[in-house]
């Protein structure tokens, strides 16, 4: 243990500074977790990725390590961009929300590096709960509708009243989507639906069967797309 201290004194490093390492790296670990924890906690769809989850609390470590090899020195800044422009990063990220994690972990490790931690702490805590709320509240979901409902008819008259009352019976709104006329004369209708009742939506295709001029339905039921 001795030659160790004796080897850290010839270089100039004291207590203060080992402190200030130490605080700095751990703060960055600490940071990039709750990162991580967030996105984990606050992702939607199949894009999902356990190494990039693992990028969020590693990057800001390196990032942070970088700031405090470089310092204010410039000769070390330019050799370290030097060696970093030799890595090609080829990954490419599916969700332009993984972006903001990634400059979250960057500016988190920088902060950290330049002992700015009461800055890095603010700005981890204010993102996470940012994320958290938007989360949430489902900001930026926009319901277009349920589904889409789709059938042929024999003949061009389709929209006949009866037709009309089942949709009413079934759903809060429709929305004619398009009509296309086939060479054998069948029309093919696409309406999007607002269900009064999503978990009863088969109801709709089975009344809709007691229409003589009606065949071949079908009901898409679409996810609300989330944060």
């Amino acid at each position: 243990m001795e030659p160790l201290l004796s080897l850290i004194n010839q270089t100039g490093v004291n207590s203060a500074s080992i402190k200030s390492v130490l605080v700095g790296l751990s703060l960055a670990f600490l940071l990039g977790q709750m990162g991580s924890w967030v996105y984990m906690r606050t992702h939607t769809g199949i894009s999902y990725s356990r190494s990039f989850v693992q990028s969020i609390s590693v990057l800001t470590v390196i990032v942070a390590q970088a700031m405090m090899v470089i310092g204010s020195n410039v000769v070390v800044a330019f050799g370290m961009l030097g060696a970093l422009s030799m890595i090609r990063f080829r990954n490419v990220l599916k969700d332009t929300r993984d972006t903001a994690f990634i400059f979250y972990a960057v500016v988190s490790g920088i902060a950290c590096g330049t002992q700015n931690w009461l800055l890095a702490m603010a700005g981890g805590v204010s993102f996470s709960l940012l994320i958290l709320y938007l989360h949430g509240v489902g900001f930026g979901s926009q319901n277009t509708g349920d589904g889409f409902f789709r059938f042929f008819s024999e003949v061009s008259d389709w929209n006949s009243p009866d037709f009309q009352a089942i949709l009413y019976r079934h759903c809060h709104a429709t929305q004619l989507i398009s009509q296309r006329i086939h060479e054998s004369g069948r029309s093919e209708v696409t309406y999007r639906v607002h269900m009064r009742d999503l978990e009863n939506a088969h109801s709709l295709l089975e009344d809709i069967k007691t229409i003589a001029t009606i065949a071949d339905t079908s009901l898409v039921i679409q996810e609300e797309e989330e944060i």
